[in-house]
């Protein structure tokens, strides 16, 4: 054999060998980006500022409930076709349920029934903290103070007499603990509620309800003029700008057929506070609507993850843009997210 041929096969055998690396690389980063995640319809969700938008449990579109868990990761940009999600373990078979984080990102909790469930980053699992009296939780949503660590829900907590308070349950710890004055309200579930930041308190929309809540003072009137949405039901609010603003998105209508705006209130013009719909075309409506997503924010940002299409009592059907980034300064529907600068 000659000394050509030899260089000749050396040189076939160590282009296969690149060929195979090259391959076997492509392999593992599709690999790592191939987790797609079941739509979240009536999820727990929870949210950080340019960290994530947690995101447990749901029903599929056959309405039955699962227990998978996954993080959007808001710290780095994508397109809203291509959002990077992780996968996180497994959590516990609930739907529409409220859930909070803390704001180390560390325990995210979950009230999943007549149990509080927490994920741990650092043991990266699930476990039961706490059970409890069934405070009628489906159907509520958690405003959590990242200042404290304070996650409260509007009528979680169930009196003697049937009326609800606020119930209030320290992330840190688990202890709960309930404000018993109740407010008059014809419906008191499938509301929209957030924490403001720079009010300090939980601002919350449902029914004919705009209202503000703080623990020492409890439920007074709220900014409602502009708001023609209203009764209101399974929709999402989130703080914007550092609580600078309030962002409305989505939910059903009177007679239950899913919403395909968004509305800002900003909080900055006083005297003047007034909200704000955003104009979008028939077609853009149409791809936009949806009740019983899971939202968050950073920035200027607003961030939607799924959500159900159809009307309120019909089933369910995921949104067919499944994500979806709101900029409350621009007023305008996004392609892309945009991190924060690091």
């Amino acid at each position: 054999m000659t000394q050509e041929s030899l260089t000749s096969k050396s040189v076939f055998r160590a282009l296969q060998a690149v060929i195979l690396v090259i391959g076997a690389s492509s392999i593992l980063s599709v690999h790592a980006q191939s987790f797609q995640p079941t739509c979240p319809i009536e999820a727990a969700y929870a949210s950080l500022e340019g960290r994530g938008l947690y995101v447990q449990g749901g029903v599929f579109n056959s309405g039955q409930e699962h227990n998978e868990a996954f993080m959007i990761d808001l710290s780095e940009s994508w397109d809203i076709n291509k959002p990077k999600y992780k996968k996180l373990p497994n959590g516990f078979n609930h739907s529409y349920t409220p859930s909070g984080i803390t704001s180390d990102g560390k325990l995210w909790t979950v009230l999943a029934s007549e149990v509080g469930v927490r994920y741990s980053a650092d043991s990266n699992s699930w476990k039961e903290i706490f059970r409890f009296d069934t405070y009628g939780l489906f159907g509520l949503t958690g405003a959590t103070d990242h200042e404290t660590n304070m996650m409260y829900i509007p009528f979680g907590f169930a009196n003697a007499d049937r009326t609800k308070g606020m119930l209030r349950v320290d992330l840190k710890t688990g202890d709960t603990t309930s404000d018993r004055k109740s407010y008059p309200m014809n419906k008191q579930d499938q509301y929209a509620a957030a924490w403001n930041p720079l009010r300090k308190s939980v601002i919350y929309v449902g029914d004919n309800n705009v209202l503000e809540y703080t623990w020492e003072q409890g439920w007074k009137p709220f900014f409602k003029e502009g708001l023609d949405v209203l009764p209101y039901w399974d929709g999402c609010l989130v703080s914007v700008s550092g609580g600078k603003k309030m962002a409305l998105f989505g939910g059903a209508s009177a007679d239950g057929n899913p919403i395909g705006d968004i509305y800002v209130l900003d909080l900055t013009k006083k005297g003047k506070e007034r909200w704000t719909k955003a104009s979008v075309d028939s077609t853009q409506k149409s791809q936009i609507a949806r009740l019983r997503a899971s939202c968050g924010s950073t920035g200027d940002q607003v961030i939607i993850s799924g959500g159900s299409a159809i009307p309120r009592g019909r089933g369910f059907q995921c949104s067919k843009q499944r994500t979806l980034v709101f900029n409350v300064e621009t007023m305008k529907w996004m392609d892309r997210y945009v991190a924060p600068k690091k």
